[in-house]
């Protein structure tokens, strides 16, 4: 049976970048689907374990999945996730210490909605950050990758995932999609408009506007 098939393209529109990037140590993933399809249905974790958000500076994140030969054990993909954290506090300083060493599995949602798992259980990403104090014309803060070579391409994941929220009992659970939205309205509360993460809206009007979004 041939298993080759057309390569079509999405039709509408296509947004570059990610929107954003979870984490969580590869011991906390329970029976991974290391073979079969490309795409995962579901993830499940062990009982009382999240994944974390890297909140990274907005368009600091970014992926990339290449080929790589092996040499005579073939050819295989490296996978790299690289971003930026802003300042330098002592709870980041921190919290960046405890990824020193550690094995780990990534989420990542880009600006069209979909999903893709970097990393597996078998070929673990790494952590890796630097840090730089600026200066007048350059940010305060570190750059951090999470890379490791991998038998296959990044995975994309459809189904959800637990994201750890303090103050909370339980987690938010996301989903596959694009993000947040934010809404323009007139001072009456009248909805104007709905934009999606990314998308971007033009208005036109006789009398001049102006806009606060909270």
């Amino acid at each position: 049976m041939e298993r080759y098939a057309n390569l079509a393209q999405e039709r509408g529109e296509n947004l570059g970048g990610l929107e954003a990037a979870w984490y969580t140590p590869v011991s906390n993933l329970l029976h991974f689907p290391s073979r079969g399809p490309l795409a995962i249905d579901q993830l499940q974790l062990r009982p009382g374990a999240f994944w974390y958000q890297l909140v990274s500076v907005r368009g600091s994140v970014k992926l990339a999945d290449n080929a790589k030969p092996f040499g005579r054990h073939g050819e295989g993909r490296t996978h790299k996730l690289t971003g930026a954290l802003a300042r330098h506090t002592p709870a980041l300083a921190a919290g960046l210490e405890t990824m020193e060493g550690g094995r780990f599995v990534a989420l990542v949602r880009d600006l069209n909605g979909a999903v893709q798992l970097v990393g597996t259980p078998e070929c673990p990403l790494q952590w890796q950050d630097s840090y730089a104090s600026g200066s007048e014309t350059q940010r305060n803060g570190y750059d951090w990758t999470l890379a490791g070579d991998a038998l296959r391409r990044c995975r994309p994941y459809l189904g959800s995932w637990e994201v750890s929220a303090h103050g909370l009992e339980t987690g938010v659970v996301l989903q596959p999609g694009a993000g947040g939205t934010v809404q323009l309205r007139t001072a009456g509360g009248q909805l104007l408009a709905t934009v999606p993460a990314g998308k971007s809206i033009v208005l036109r009007s006789g009398f001049k506007l102006s806009y606060q979004i909270v």
